[in-house]
């Protein structure tokens, strides 16, 4: 019975585009004879190299058809939503491995998600800057709707904090610096993110230990466009739940934004960039615990406790800074990310 379902496992990674040729040519010659169990195949694949673990995972339960979309061949789950998943792929035609952002095939029903998804990829489109991950293609794939997205081989500055701690002065500041340049380049075309916060900022090092930090926002979701392009499907977008919906992210949300969403323009952003600087410093948000409202009322009218009483070890004009982004009125603030 293990040699059939061995033989199966074989037969459907030679039917399908997940090995090339050489690899399916020793599969069926050697390994096939070698591995007469299906555990012992995939195990053997994935130490090659040749299946991730997620891919074998979905073999051994018959669902191999969930491994490739379209012209992508998925290689891992990364997260998932409400509204869509975002899977590690290979695209083969251009030689590359992405992030594949998915729209659930249910959510097509639902005017309001296609039109945001849609504004996500109108949005994207726009930019182009070292500090943003930069979108590759988009459009409809099968029965649902895809875009694809450099893939960062990093970790976000949320989950980093939460494994290793508040981070170095100099490391924090050097994080937020390149976030900056980023947002001034969004500025530039005239976007607002409007959703920045340490787990919308991945951190890679790309090309090896010694090389510098790379900093990339991500998730323009919740992004706005000043002058949405001629033709656009997302010109009327409305506020998903109507206009008295919390939009963002409130433990890093301006206080104007809180307010009126459509209200935000970059100072919001900075605001936020702020908070996450603040986070990044003590491992905590500048106004942590409670519930949402009053996490609202207090980023309207409360201060946070001062940097300069949690660390001791802060250059003299960092905390001037921070103050000076997490400004209670955006003419108090940076005026741009510049």
């Amino acid at each position: 019975m293990g040699t059939e379902f061995a033989n199966n496992l074989a037969r459907t990674l030679c039917e399908m585009p997940l090995l090339d040729a050489v690899q399916q040519k020793e599969l069926k010659e050697t390994m096939q004879q070698q591995f007469k169990e299906p555990m012992a195949l995939a195990k053997e694949l994935i130490r090659r190299g040749w299946l991730t673990l997620w891919q074998a995972r979905l073999l051994l339960h018959g669902r191999a058809a969930g491994l490739v979309l379209g012209e992508y061949i998925l290689l891992d789950l990364l997260g998932e939503g409400a509204h869509g998943q975002v899977f590690k792929a290979r695209q083969p035609r251009m030689k590359r491995v992405v992030a594949l952002k998915v729209l659930r095939p249910e959510c097509l029903a639902d005017a309001e998600v296609v039109k945001r998804f849609n504004r996500e990829i109108e949005v994207a489109s726009h930019l182009s800057e070292p500090h943003i991950v930069r979108a590759y293609d988009a459009g409809p794939v099968g029965s649902t709707l895809v875009m694809a997205m450099e893939f960062v081989d990093g970790i976000d500055l949320q989950r980093l904090v939460k494994e290793k701690g508040p981070l170095k002065p100099q490391v924090a500041c050097e994080y937020i610096r390149q976030a900056a340049l980023g947002l001034q380049h969004a500025h530039e075309k005239g976007l607002i993110h409007r959703d920045i916060k340490p787990a919308n900022l991945l951190v890679t090092r790309a090309g090896g230990s010694r090389s510098p930090a790379t900093v990339k926002i991500l998730d323009l979701g919740l992004a706005r466009l000043d002058q949405p392009p001629k033709g656009s499907k997302t010109h009327n977008l409305t506020v998903l739940a109507g206009n008295s919906a919390i939009m963002g992210t409130p433990d890093y949300q301006a206080p104007e934004q809180a307010i009126d969403f459509h209200a935000a323009d970059i100072r919001s952003d900075l605001y936020s960039l702020g908070c996450t600087l603040y986070f990044l410093l003590t491992g905590r948000p500048p106004f942590d615990g409670g519930t949402l409202a009053e996490k609202l009322i207090k980023h309207q009218q409360a201060e946070p406790k001062p940097i300069e009483e949690i660390r001791s070890d802060l250059p003299v004009d960092l905390p001037i800074i921070l103050q000076k982004l997490m400004a209670k009125q955006p003419v108090a603030r940076f005026q741009t990310p510049g």
